[in-house]
């Protein structure tokens, strides 16, 4: 594994989404999550409240309670329903109790919703100065609601900004992710293998895609990690259940892809030449 040193904290460049987790047979699940820390060095967890009305949580503290805190850094979120009603503290002990620990290393706001930024802002700190978080941030915020949350009090202590970001999806490129990368807000990507099955197999089955991955000793969803962390600015999080996807998707993920194979694969995966919103699942 790589890692990522972002206001002091080292992080794996790719962790584990535990979305839809204990959909599938739980214990397979967890073996999974096993072999990934322990063979792949993936401790980075990505869960929230909203994931199963808070299963996510429960059996990534399953996990939690037979391998150990202390070797994870665990990201959760609030819906902004919950937030709304300022209930901060209530769902951050919440989920707490359902991962079996005493804190959370990231709460995001899981989306814009009609939060007040201020109010979010000083309910995040407030989180952060008990104990119960070590670090805040957003989720699926654009460039203009982070224009927007800096210009709160104490709204550069926003430590992530969690996006839909794949080769498919590079809109985020325009102005986002280098206004984050000013104001040293980490990117982390969700879906980086696309954001649904059709979208998925669409680039997997791409004969450009596989042709790369097989020159470059990766599987096509290796290649499409790699291209997300390409740079060593960004981290990600993805789902699998399989221990076996899973050694695929992370075979030789970290070797560069070759810049000409960069030029092929950006003649058809265009980055974006103007801005549009933010895509959002």
């Amino acid at each position: 594994m790589e890692y990522l040193t972002h206001r002091g904290e080292e992080i794996p460049f790719i962790g584990f989404g535990t979305y839809r987790l204990g959909e599938n047979e739980t214990a397979a699940e967890l073996e999974t999550l096993r072999y990934g820390v322990d063979k792949l060095g993936m401790t980075l967890m990505d869960t929230a409240e909203m994931y199963g009305s808070g299963l996510s949580e429960e059996i990534l503290g399953t996990f939690i309670k037979d391998f150990g805190r202390e070797r994870l850094f665990i990201v959760d979120k609030i819906l902004p329903y919950n937030a709304e009603k300022g209930l901060y503290k209530q769902c951050c002990m919440r989920s707490l109790k359902r991962l079996g620990t005493d804190h959370i290393d990231l709460y995001l706001l899981h989306w814009r919703g009609n939060v007040k930024l201020q109010d979010m802002v000083d309910n995040m700190e407030e989180l952060v100065s008990l104990g119960l978080i070590r670090h805040w941030g957003v989720s699926n915020f654009d460039t203009h609601e982070m224009q927007a949350l800096f210009a709160c009090k104490n709204g550069q202590n926003c430590f992530c900004d969690q996006i839909l970001y794949n080769l498919s999806e590079r809109g985020a490129e325009y102005d986002l992710i280098p206004w984050c990368k000013a104001h040293d807000v980490l990117v982390m990507a969700y879906s980086p293998l696309c954001n649904s099955h059709y979208a998925r197999k669409a680039v997997t089955n791409d004969a450009l895609v596989s042709g790369i991955a097989e020159n470059e000793g990766k599987t096509p969803e290796s290649l499409m990690l790699s291209f997300v962390v390409r740079n060593r600015d960004i981290i990600t999080v993805f789902k699998t259940s399989s221990t076996a996807h899973l050694r695929g998707n992370m075979q030789n993920v970290f070797d560069p892809i070759t810049d000409e194979h960069m030029s092929l694969l950006s003649k058809k995966y265009e980055p974006p030449r103007e801005k549009y919103p933010l895509e959002k699942i």
